[in-house]
């Protein structure tokens, strides 16, 4: 029975090895990495903290006992959505360039160097657990600037509040923009009314339904007309092929009363002629007389036939006249329709347009009732009031950098940088460094190995030499 032995990798060990093997350049890398750490500890310019608070609360509705009459009262609840708009509000541009402004204003030293992008990077925010409180952190190299800077941005950010919530001159903005839109809404109706004024309809598209219709008809018609001349040709045609001929025709098809009567008669002399001609001669006078009056009538029906084809002719001519007058209409309602369809479309965009300036001017004129009723004396502009718990404070100690933490960090990552490269190199060293790997990568067993002494052959040829020269 055949066993499998499986070669077990002893991790720890393969981890020793390259420390013994690499070991100067481990601790070489880890000391420059603690000694670059530690002077950045040391060299590095310190930071301040200067820190406040600032509460956010709603709005109380309070109802007189006095009051008889059941009022609905509503009470605004703040949500995480107003926490974080307070916290865009504070660190808003607007903010931070008006508190550089009232620094400079106030002749604070320095203040016209400040960067309002490098104020909005240090400024940290952010939201008590379970509160309506907003803590403020402004890092800065100097404590005592530090806290001037966050109380001028905390007064500035309460300036812009109030100027947002009980804003100066609304009720103007509002009704100027409600005449605006009135404006709008006057030059859509007066396009409106030019544009129906053009076309000489109000409702293109019941114009269009009813002009297909028409099309149709007139396209129905003249199907019908292309017909009757298909049919007014080949009587023609036949016609002329009748004339044309030595041989005399009754024209039983033709549907004429005068041909008919014609017709008949000619029938009628011919059957008398037969009948003359049983008893008398063919050059006799009664038989002459009979053929005199066949010729006659026979050439008076041609006459009328030669006239009944005029007549088709005409009615030819006609029914083409027809068909053009019917092709010009079928295409003046095809280019109508067509204008018809553009004005359509400027209708409908005018008209999109119009709905979305009622919309505005409805939104417009509720935010100029609202303004109206927030700027009456004894009226509750704001849902929330900001009361600003702590002003600005420092403790005096630098926040950064952490000197303990640096270095513990600086060790960690000279250890991890000196063994990860040490690996790199040993990983690219393809050289047999223990008789297991002769093994490993040969494949040949392995009979015994002579270990390198170094030193104990570097006495050893020092004891000799000695000994030679000892010698006599």
């Amino acid at each position: 029975m055949q066993h499998t032995h499986f070669v077990v990798e002893n991790y720890l060990r393969e981890l020793l090895l390259i420390y013994f093997s690499r070991q100067r350049l481990i601790l070489t890398i880890a000391t420059i990495i603690l000694v670059a750490a530690i002077s950045f500890a040391f060299l590095a310019k310190p930071l301040y903290s200067a820190q406040g608070t600032i509460l956010v609360r709603s709005a109380e509705t309070q109802r007189s006992p006095e009051v008889l009459e059941e009022t609905e009262l509503r009470v605004f609840k703040i949500t995480e959505e107003d926490l974080r708009s307070e916290i865009e509000l504070l660190r808003s541009v607007s903010v931070i360039q008006a508190a550089i402004a009232r620094l400079i204003t106030e002749s604070y030293p320095n203040a016209d160097q400040l960067d309002w992008l490098k104020i909005q990077k240090m400024l940290d925010t952010e939201m008590a657990p379970d509160s309506r409180v907003i803590n403020i952190e402004l890092k800065w190299n100097d404590a005592n600037q530090a806290i001037v800077i966050l109380d001028a941005i905390m007064d500035e950010y309460i300036i812009r509040r109030s100027e947002i919530s009980y804003p100066e001159g609304s009720r103007d903005f509002f009704a100027s923009q409600l005449d605006r839109f009135n404006r709008q809404v006057d030059q859509t109706e007066r396009q409106l009314a030019d544009l129906a004024k053009e076309t000489r309809t109000p409702d293109p598209i019941k114009e269009i339904e009813y002009n297909l219709l028409s099309k149709q008809n007139l396209e129905q018609r003249l199907d019908t007309l292309l017909a009757e001349e298909a049919g007014l040709q080949e009587q023609i045609k036949y016609l002329d092929q009748v004339l044309a001929s030595d041989e005399v025709s009754h024209f039983a098809f033709l549907r004429n009363e005068t041909i008919t009567d014609m017709a008949s008669r000619l029938v009628d002399l011919q059957i008398e002629r037969g009948k003359t001609a049983r008893h008398y001669a063919d050059d006799a006078k009664m038989v002459a007389v009979i053929d005199k009056q066949i010729r006659e009538t026979a050439n008076q029906m041609r006459r009328e036939v030669e006239d009944y084809r005029r007549k088709i002719e005409s009615d030819l001519a006609s029914n083409v006249e027809q068909q053009s007058t019917l092709h010009s209409r079928i295409e003046a309602i095809v280019e109508r329709n067509l204008k018809l369809y553009s004005q359509s479309l400027t209708t409908a965009k005018l008209n999109r347009e119009a709905g979305l300036i009622e919309q505005s001017i409805a939104t417009f004129f509720k935010r100029n009732e609202e303004a109206e009723i927030n700027s009456q004396r004894d009226s509750v502009a704001s849902q929330f009031y900001v009361t600003i718990i702590n002003r600005a404070y420092t403790t005096g100690v630098p926040v950064f950098p952490n000197r303990p933490i640096i270095i513990v960090i600086g060790i960690l990552a000279g250890l991890i940088t000196g063994f990860s490269i040490g690996f790199i190199i040993e990983f690219f060293d393809h050289s047999f460094k223990t008789p297991r790997d002769v093994e490993q990568y040969s494949g040949l067993p392995l009979l015994f190995s002579v270990p390198l002494m170094k030193e104990r052959c570097q006495r050893y040829q020092h004891e000799k030499a000695l000994s030679m020269d000892a010698a006599p």
